[in-house]
Order: C-alpha cells, then structure tokens, then sequence
C-alpha cells in the first residue's frame, strides 16, 4: 500500500502490540541485591510503532516513531521496569542509495523477503539482524526492541554476498564539553564493528563467515550489573568475535550450525579472553501428514569462566534475540551453558499454530556465571561463592514450553505462551545463594521447585505481516 505524490513514493506502516506478563518464583528477579524477593511479578506493556517509508528510485529515506509504556508491574524485575521500559523516541531513521527497487521492510521487523538483497549504503538507525540473531538479533520480542546508530553496507556478486558495518551503541560519558566546563573529559559511545561474507550454493547450503568488534571503551560505569566478573568483561573489556555458519532451507528440511570464537582483553580483571560456543538445530516439515507437523531437535554449548588465573573464559553473545534461540522463559542465555533440546509444531487449523519445546540445560563451568536471555547475571555459580569439593551440580533444569498463535485477520496475530522450569539441583543452590526463595521457621531460603512464565499478546500489523 503505497501513495504517490510527485516522483516520490509514500508507504506508510502501523504496529501496535499490547503484552501482559505473568511470572512465579522467577530465577532472575530481586533476591540478595535488592533485599527482598518477589514470587508473582506481572506487567501490562503496549508498544505503538508508526512509521513511513519514501522511495524513489534508487533512494529511500524511512522514519518509524516508537512509544513503549508499562502499565503496571510488581517490582523488582530484572526485565522490565517503569524507568527503564517506558520510552518515546525514534525506533529507525536512515537513508538508503540501493542499485534496484526493492519492496519496503516490514513494520514489525526491518526485514525484506527471501528475494536477493539489492547492493545498497544505509546511514542511520536500523535494524540489524545476522544468523537469526545468535550474536546480532533485533530482540523484537523485548519491551523496546533493538536497533543501531550505523552505517551500514551491502554488495553481492554472483552467489556471493558482502556486509559490513559501524555502529555507535550509547554514550559512555557525554561526548563534546559542556558550558560550565572548559576541560571536562571527552569520550565517545560505545562502538561495535562487523564485517560478513556469505555464499549460496543452493537452498540447502548457505555459508557465513563473519565478525564481530567491540572496543573497550575507556569508561568507567556504576551499572549494578557489572557486579560480577562477566559484568566486568562486557562492560569494561575489548571482543574480538568470529563465527561461521553453515545452514540451508529447503523443501520442508531446514539446518544451522554456527561455531564461534572470541579473543580480546579484559584489563581489570587482568586476563586475555579465550572463549567459544556452537550451536546446532535440525528441522523436517512434513506437509503431506494430518496437521503438518514440524519436529526440531538441536543442541547449544558455550564456555564458561573457570580457575584460570590468566584467561578468561566465558562466552559473551553480545547483543542477541531474547526468548527465542533458548527458550520462552529466558532464563539461558548462549553463555556457560549446555542444553539439549526438541519441538514439536502442527497446524490444526488455517492461520493457527501451536508448538511445543522441550530443553534440559545445565551450567559448562561451576565458577562462571549464569546469565538469562537478557544478558543479566542471576547468580555466580556454585564454586564461585564457596569452596568446591568435586560434588556441586551444574543442572539448572528442564524447560517445557507451550507457544499458541492464532491470525484470525492477516493484520491481526494473537497468540499465547506458557512455560515451566522444572529447576535442577544446581540452579536451586545458586538460588540460595542469591537468597531467592521462602524463608522457613529457622530463617533458611528455601528455593522454589518450580518457575513459571505466562504471556498473551495481541500485535496489530498495518500492511499485514508476512506469516
């Protein structure tokens, strides 16, 4: 749907999603640092996107405002928040110069269709998503979403493909000198840096080589989250991160398996940063069946921190999807973790899906820390805070999820999701440590057996939305 007015094409574009939340005895939530626990957060959150696209030619400017509001949660949370979660601002604002015409990205996510990408420079906000977001994702499904201040390119020959990019990320401390002070200090934000190289041999046979540079800033921070030595590494140290990926999609079969590696320094923890991770997923649709199905199995390992005195060795995913790649609870992230996990999809009716997801996980490393989808620490592990005798457990436990979407209108999806944890061993002594639980008569935590995660969303998409 676009309108023409002169030389210039106007495609306008409207998203408005409303979520509400529901938790109980989350893994990630208050506890030791904030004094007290919380066993039923909720939140109420809509986010109202409004955006438009101009187009002429070879040129395309576009502009998408965004306003995200919480109405209403039960803190502390370590996910959303009144302060940190309610914002109106510019979601994208770039320009484009592409060789050919191509269809505008859609509302919801800033990405085209399977067609091949044109060659094109991109200066401003945007979108940037590589290898479905295992280490660069657009984390669409967080109160806010992500996107990049970059310039940004692309060129392809034949079936090979080339990216590049650089992006500020925030401001470590104010850039320039303000009035009132003629020798205040100058810094600029936090940057990161990624080049790629793909090639398409057929459907079922992509490669991509590509990296990731994050420098160290030089800033100092006062971020809570730097509490613990993986707080201290991404905040306060230099990544150097190098991943292939090979996967393919075709004819109901679809793969992917990324390895990746990361070198870099970390100066205030004295130690070089060694790390790497692999992830792998497999999936068959069987069209020809009673309901479609869908079955997916796959697995995912990343390093964790250990005794090293000189090198650190924990896996930093840097700016990842969230409640995606490791379940709906988001209580892992691709960081000291090892899961294994399957799915199962079908379709019992035209334009609804239900899916459901089994994972075990447990922690690569009892000194490291664990992280959730978000990146935040929920607890340093067992040999991290006491004295290790060989028999700490490093299972943090079984995940079961229930996801249900239903378009009963191509502009309309509505779905719903539920998930439990059923928590291990070593997930419910961390929790302990981090004083997350009831209290019994003699004054001990006592840590939750199980954790639960409920959300119903409505999303409203103007076009609508590519299924």
């Amino acid at each position: 749907m676009s309108i023409t007015i002169g030389d210039f094409d106007f495609t306008p574009e409207l998203q408005v999603r409303t979520r509400a939340e529901y938790r109980r005895n989350p893994v990630d939530m208050g506890g030791e640092n904030s004094g007290f626990y919380t066993e039923d957060p909720w939140a109420i959150m809509e986010r109202a996107r409004i955006g438009l696209t101009a187009d002429r030619g070879p040129l395309r400017a576009k502009v998408t405002l965004q306003d995200a509001r919480v109405w209403g949660s039960t803190p502390p949370t370590a996910t959303f928040g009144t302060d940190s979660y309610s914002s109106t601002g510019v979601y994208e604002a770039f320009i484009e110069i592409h060789t050919t015409n191509v269809p505008a990205p859609s509302a919801a996510n800033n990405v085209t269709t399977n067609a091949p990408e044109p060659q094109y420079i991109r200066v401003g906000r945007q979108s940037i998503v590589w290898d479905g977001g295992r280490l660069l994702g657009n984390a669409d499904f967080s109160p806010v979403a992500r996107t990049l201040d970059a310039v940004r390119g692309h060129v392809n020959y034949k079936s090979l493909d080339f990216e590049a990019f650089g992006a500020i990320l925030d401001e470590a401390q104010p850039i320039g000198i303000g009035f009132g002070d003629p020798t205040g200090p100058y810094s600029g934000g936090s940057q990161l840096y990624g080049a790629l190289a793909s090639l398409t041999l057929d459907p079922l046979f992509r490669a991509q080589l590509y990296g990731l540079f994050r420098p160290k800033t030089g800033a100092q921070t006062t971020d809570t989250l730097v509490a613990s030595s993986f707080g201290i590494s991404r905040a306060l140290g230099d990544n150097w991160t190098m991943a292939l990926g090979v996967g393919g999609d075709s004819k109901g079969w679809k793969y992917g398996v990324t390895g990746a590696l990361q070198l870099g320094r970390i100066d205030e923890l004295d130690m070089d940063r060694l790390a790497y991770a692999v992830v792998g997923d497999a999936s068959r649709r069987f069209d020809g069946i009673l309901l479609t199905p869908t079955v997916k199995i796959g697995a995912a390992y990343a390093s964790g921190a250990d005794s090293s005195a000189t090198q650190y060795h924990q896996f930093d995913p840097l700016y990842p999807d969230v409640q995606v790649n490791h379940g709906l609870l988001g209580a892992f992230a691709w960081s000291n973790m090892f899961d294994v996990h399957g799915a199962v999809s079908v379709v019992p009716m035209t334009d609804l899906h239900v899916t459901a997801e089994y994972r075990y996980a447990r922690m690569a490393s009892s000194v490291g820390d664990w992280v959730d989808t978000y990146l935040v620490r929920t607890a340093s592990g067992p040999c991290a805070v006491s004295t290790c005798n060989g028999n700490q457990s490093l299972d943090l436990g079984h995940e079961v999820d229930l996801v249900v979407s239903y378009r009963p209108w191509p502009a309309l999806d509505i779905s719903a999701g539920y998930a439990l944890l059923i928590l291990g061993d070593g997930a419910k002594q961390m929790l302990v440590n981090e004083q997350r639980g009831s209290v019994n008569s003699s004054g001990t935590f006592v840590p939750p057996d199980l954790s639960h995660y409920a959300f119903l969303q409505l999303t409203l998409n103007v076009p609508a939305k590519a299924p």
